[in-house]
């Protein structure tokens, strides 16, 4: 009986949850995902909560999962609208608000990470790292698989949390800043270079006496240009990927489409 009656109790949860559109006014300790649009099932839902759940108390580092219809009804930006609901609703773990949001505008299809800055959240998920979370669910997003990006979303947060817990945070490899920062290098050399050239004077031995002759002892007569080459310049222009970096409101974060 006992087991039947919180099985009751949990399902009214998930309902409420679930068809509540005025989630804002329920108090950021009671949940952790709040699918207002309705993406998830009741079952879909209670696993993910309870994975989200799991996560956040192990590492307190709260994981938010959050579904508006349009997000301009919180900021001017998607990013802005994660931010301003993650500090409106006071959202995160301890003294700090440790957490980490992922907010889903429905309308347009986009999305925002919020990572809250100063504490373990900002650790575990730094500004590659945001990078590797991101790219973890935006293919399944594509499809409009939403369990399974959400799910994919939590994992690597974990991943990355217990990392950084082990004193190993996710970082940039050491190989793909290497040949950024040899290039630059190059080009900083290079540039001093032929800054250094053209203030030399050329000097070379002459083969002919008259050669030597200055310029007030000279009458040219005759003057003329001659065409030698032509130089051409390319600059490879880049594609973007559809996908912002953020910083302000207190985290920092990412930004795109889906």
């Amino acid at each position: 009986m006992k087991k039947r009656f919180l099985t009751l109790l949990l399902t009214l949860l998930a309902v409420l949850t679930l068809t509540v559109p005025a989630w804002a006014e329920q108090t950021p300790d009671d949940l952790l995902i709040y699918d207002t649009e309705s993406l998830l099932t009741e079952e879909e839902w209670w696993e993910l909560e309870m994975t989200a759940n799991r996560i956040s108390w192990q590492y307190n580092c709260a994981v938010y999962i959050v579904t508006i219809y349009d997000y301009e009804e919180y900021g001017d930006s998607v990013y802005e609208a994660a931010a301003n609901i993650y500090n409106a609703q006071d959202f995160g773990i301890g003294q700090n608000r440790d957490g980490i949001l992922l907010l889903m505008s429905m309308w347009d299809r986009s999305y925002a990470l919020y990572v809250r800055n100063g504490g373990f959240a900002e650790k575990a998920v730094g500004k590659y790292a945001q990078t590797l979370l991101e790219d973890s669910f935006l293919d399944q997003f594509g499809e409009n698989d939403w369990q399974g990006g959400f799910a994919s979303y939590l994992a690597t947060c974990e991943d990355f949390m217990a990392r950084a817990e082990a004193g190993h945070p996710v970082k940039k490899p050491l190989m793909k800043v290497l040949p950024l920062a040899l290039v630059i290098g190059c080009a900083v050399a290079l540039a001093v270079c032929m800054a250094l050239k053209l203030k030399m004077k050329s000097v070379r031995q002459g083969a002919e006496a008259d050669t030597y002759v200055t310029a007030d002892g000279l009458n040219l007569t005759e003057r003329y240009d001659r065409y030698t080459h032509t130089t051409e310049t390319r600059r490879k222009i880049s594609k973007d990927d559809d996908s912002d970096s953020h910083s302000g409101g207190g985290g920092s974060g990412r930004s795109g489409h889906f």
